[in-house]
This record gives C-alpha cells, structure tokens and sequence, in this order.
C-alpha cells in the first residue's frame, strides 16, 4: 500500500540545516521513524509528512529529503514551517492543506497520523478513498502539568471525538489506549532500532562492593517524568546511589530547593541531553538500575501512554523500576518492579528491594531482553503491522 504518514518526525538533512546547537528529545522522532521502517519492511511505501518543530527560530521553506535504509529508502516532506514558539497549530494548518493537494496526485491507500491533534482532526475527512490509522501515543487528556492540570479540555474532546468517529484502526502504546470505539487495534508498544541491538550487551551485571549503586533516569526530569519523586525518594534509600538524569534538566525552584535536602550520602549528576547512540551505550555500561517515574497522569490505569524508554531500558538486561505507566502485559510486567502511586516511600522501597535481590533481579532483566530483541525491533514489529493492515483492508474504510 501507499501510505502518508502525518508525524514530526525530523530527517537528517533537516536536522543539520536548522537543528545545530539545538537540544530536544528525539523520543517522538526515533519512534516515527521505526514505524516507518517498519511498515517499509513488510512491503508499504511510506512517505513522511512533517510538520517539523517550534524550537529553531527560523522560517523553513518546503522541502522534501530522501533517507536510505536496509529497508528502502524513505522520502519526508516538509510544508513551509514557522519553526517558532506557539507557531505549531498554524504549522498543523499547513501541512493539512499541503498533504491533501498530495492525496490528490499521490492516491494513497492509507493516511497513518500521529496522536490526536489540530491537524489530524481537520484531515481525517479530507483525505477520501482513504483508510484511516491512529498512532495513539499520549492521551490527550493527561494531566501532565504541574498540578495535575490539563489546559483546554473542551478543545481537546472536540478534536477527540471527530477523530475517533473517522478513524479505521489505531495503533496503541497501551492497552488503555487500544480504544474499542475503533474497529481495528494493534499494540506498538516500542520500536528498538540497531543503534540499540547493537550496543547493548547481554552480561549479567553485579554491584560492586564499596561503590554507590548507579540509578540512571532517561527522559529529563520534568513535572510528567516524576523527577521531584526521585529527588524526595532518596531521603528514604539508606544505601548510598548516584543517580544520573539525561534529557531536559533544566531545573525550576521547586526542583533546586529539592536539591539541597538530598542526603549527602547520595549523588545526583544532570547530564543533559546525549546522541541516542551513545545514551544506548552508557546505559549498557554504567546502569545498575534504569528507573521511570512518570507520573500517571489521572486517566486511568495503563491509559496515560507507554514511554518510549521502557522498551530501550528492557533492552539492556539491568534491572527496572517503573511507575504503573511502564506495564504492559502480564509476561513483560513479571520482569520489571513496580510501585503504586506516587509517594517518595514507595519509590524508595521498590529501589531498595531491587538492590537486596539484585542477582535474581538481574536474571530477571536478562529474560525480558531476550523478548524485547526478538519482538520488538523493526522486523518484529513490521510483521505484526502488515497483519493489522492487511485486516483493515480486509473489511476497507468504512467512516
């Protein structure tokens, strides 16, 4: 099939004309491009439509680049974009009127958009003839701000309801988000690519006597990762870690004066962000323990998203500590320790668990690296894609 993909996904020749010197989480953009390759594996010729980013300060003119991979070579297009703050909804607008003038010379089999946005709520009944796929990556209705707010609501269930109402199959991160109002459901989960097969090893990791225990957290440590949880947990962890935190570390107030109640036994490091590469390779080498914080959002058990970090994580054979938002399935959940709510304490006890059972705990780990490198790389996931378009196209659009 000919297939559209609507994400912002940022290719290389964007990245080197007018992403120099900027840092952002490539998280959204690693897993749009796995999916493409995926669905390229199986056969499908994928094309990107990118609405690009807000974080350069510039006006990108349209432009299209090609990308050679083992599974073929993929071709992003961008629509003129206003790459500045709060420029996205008019960005949104853009490639909307740009990807429907393409429909009409491309004839498309399938449009796949990324989660619910302004742009997919005013394609979904443009794009005729088509069949329609959810990406369904975070729940639009997390309350992932400080407070636990979630701004324009009303907004978002309006947007919420045209899509699902149009939309032939979704492609879900979680079981809380495979939403039955749609006929057709996959769960995709996560995507590791070879820059993680690759540089992961499958020794079996022990912690050295007389060295802190090193707790490594990916993902920044914004209000939504539960970075604030972590801080206060290790008043509570009697043995001495270093923790190390990579991606946005930029820290507000709240997060400073956290900082100076640290106990001195401790250790925090604030790393920034890293080329995923070589993120891949210092948690290989340096993790004892990965752990996710982040929070649940208030929708619901398993309905916030699934991070993309749980499924690099996995890869690596340490062991995980994780909030109820890494859960899974019950075989990939058996692996991992998990903690209920939010309180410092029982983060601070699952931790503890972790290192007094460490040699079974990283057992463990090495089980659920087996399933994620067999399951879930590019091939594993391709498979499972052409399955789920192969039934939709079965029974054919239908809204």
């Amino acid at each position: 099939m000919r297939i559209a993909y609507f994400t912002a996904y940022l290719g290389k020749e964007f990245m080197a004309r007018y992403c120099e010197g900027k840092r952002f989480a490539l998280s959204g953009p690693l897993k749009s491009l796995g999916l493409a390759r995926a669905m390229m594996a199986v056969g499908h010729d994928v094309t990107i439509y990118s609405s690009g980013v807000t974080t350069c300060n510039v006006v990108v003119p349209a432009f299209s680049e090609k990308e050679v991979y083992p599974e073929g070579t993929l071709q992003i297009k961008y629509c003129n974009i206003l790459s500045k703050r709060r420029c996205d909804p008019i960005n949104q607008i853009r490639m909307v009127r740009y990807l429907k003038q393409e429909h009409k010379c491309e004839h498309f089999d399938m449009i796949v958009y990324y989660n619910i946005t302004l742009g997919a709520s005013l394609l979904v009944k443009r794009m005729k003839d088509c069949i329609k796929v959810l990406e369904y990556e975070d729940n639009i209705f997390n309350k992932a701000l400080a407070g636990d707010k979630n701004d324009f609501e009303w907004f978002k269930r309006k947007m919420y309801n045209r899509i699902i109402s149009h939309t032939d199959g979704v492609m879900a991160v979680c079981n809380g988000l495979m939403l039955p109002e749609i006929p057709h459901r996959v769960l995709t989960p996560g995507i590791v690519n070879e820059e993680v097969v690759n540089n992961v090893s499958t020794r079996i990791n022990e912690l050295q006597e007389g060295k802190p225990v090193h707790i490594i957290l990916t993902g920044g440590i914004h209000y939504s990762k539960g970075g604030d949880l972590l801080v206060k947990a290790m008043s509570y962890i009697k043995t001495p870690c270093v923790v190390s935190v990579y991606g946005n570390c930029d820290l507000n107030d709240t997060m400073k004066d956290l900082m100076t109640k640290v106990p001195p036994h401790h250790q925090f490091e604030f790393n920034g962000y890293m080329k995923h590469e070589e993120l891949i390779k210092i948690l290989d080498r340096d993790a004892d323990i990965l752990i996710n914080t982040t929070r649940s959002m208030h929708v619901g058990a398993q309905a916030a998203g699934f991070p993309f970090k749980m499924m690099e994580y996995a890869s690596t054979g340490r062991p995980i500590v994780s909030s109820d938002i890494g859960k899974l399935d019950e075989d990939y959940n058996s692996y991992i320790t998990y903690y209920d709510g939010e309180s410092p304490e029982t983060i601070a006890a699952a931790i503890e668990e972790v290192i007094a059972n460490y040699d079974s705990k990283v057992q463990s780990a090495l089980q659920l690296q087996k399933r994620v490198l067999a399951e879930y790389t590019i091939e594993g996931t391709g498979k499972k894609l052409d399955t789920f378009f192969k039934d939709i196209a079965a029974h054919g659009s239908k809204r």
